[in-house]
């Protein structure tokens, strides 16, 4: 018997529940925003589109997220000349993203089968050959002299935001945070030599900083360099300055409002320095384009660093909380080279 559907939104919401709550079923690496945004670009997709000019006929019905067809999720994967992400206007669309969209919309519509919601899937239908391919998920790196240059084009921190973008890319390029890390980072993660909460009126700067995360091995406190603890702190004056009522909360902000950091704020400060780093360069040391530029691409390249200046491999893993070495088998083809793979 079929039962009657929810709406395209609460569909997606009670499957991202029933995962969290089965540990065997749990959401990988992307962030949970990163899913939301792809289900969302799907949704849209399904509408119709607005005529160019005006027009006195009526717009086609909008297809329910239960009434979609195979040749509707063909379209949605389908890559075009200059198509970009759905998710993500200002990065191309990749097999990788193909096989992370044809992923998510393979989960909530097996879920929704499963609770007699609709009786096939959509994207069981899809032909093989439509469908994309198993893409081998190597970690890119930025090149070491572009990545040894690249604190030079870290903002000052003498306004607001590059105060808030400075600290950000320290955190980034010194402690190889995730990027999910850096936006849930809190206020009271700050601490000093004596592990003692920094507030905006101390006198001392962080020289630790303790991270949260959903796993064991993301719980940990790391050692904050000098020019780290400085940025912080001017972060924190400016931010007070600007609004004192952020103090206590959240670490970083966007904008607008004292909202959280959002994903797209966050790939939009680090991959602005790179490509900025990328041009200052001369032209013989552009021998490979830039094929990631985001936070995540400064999170490898940090690790790979270590790896080649030979820290052990134990160490790393602690650093950057993971549970164990084979998070790192993803960049060892990285560590014995000295330039990076082109993903070309």
């Amino acid at each position: 018997m079929q039962h009657q559907p929810p709406t395209g939104l609460a569909v997606f919401q009670q499957w991202r529940q029933a995962q969290s709550s089965t540990p065997s079923r749990r959401l990988g690496a992307n962030p949970l925003e990163v899913y939301q945004d792809i289900w969302n670009a799907w949704l849209e997709s399904l509408q119709p589109p607005v005529p160019a000019y005006p027009s006195d006929k009526p717009l086609p019905p909008a297809c329910e997220w239960h009434q979609a067809q195979a040749e509707d999720v063909a379209h949605f994967l389908r890559i075009r000349a200059g198509q970009r992400a759905h998710h993500q206007p200002q990065r191309q669309l990749s097999e990788v993203t193909r096989r992370r969209y044809w992923r998510v919309l393979d989960r909530v519509y097996a879920y929704a089968v499963q609770q007699g919601w609709m009786t096939t899937s959509p994207v069981m239908e899809l032909p093989k050959t439509e469908r994309p391919k198993v893409v081998d998920q190597l970690g890119h790196c930025l090149p070491p002299f572009l990545w040894a240059q690249l604190p030079a084009h870290f903002p000052a921190s003498d306004c607001l935001q590059g105060a808030r973008d400075r600290a950000i890319l320290l955190l980034l390029y010194e402690l190889a945070l995730a990027p999910e890390e850096v936006r849930t980072l809190r206020d009271d993660g700050l601490l000093d030599d004596n592990r003692m909460l920094v507030s905006v009126t101390s006198e001392a700067v962080p020289t630790a900083l303790r991270v949260e995360g959903a796993r064991k091995a993301q719980q940990r406190i790391l050692s904050v360099p000098p020019p780290l603890g400085i940025a912080l702190m001017d972060w924190l004056r400016y931010r007070h300055a600007h609004d004192p009522t952020l103090a206590g909360g959240l670490l970083f902000h966007s904008r607008k409002g004292g909202r959280p950091l959002s994903i797209r704020a966050l790939f939009h400060v680090a991959s602005k320095v790179i490509h900025e780093a990328h041009a200052a360069q001369p032209a013989t040391a552009q021998t490979y384009p830039l094929q990631r530029v985001g936070p995540q691409v400064m999170r490898n390249t940090a690790v790979v660093t270590w790896l080649r200046a030979g820290m052990s491999e134990a160490e790393v893993v602690r650093r950057i909380g993971v549970d164990g070495v084979r998070a790192l088998d993803h960049l060892r083809h990285q560590v014995a080279l000295r330039e990076p793979v082109s993903d070309t």
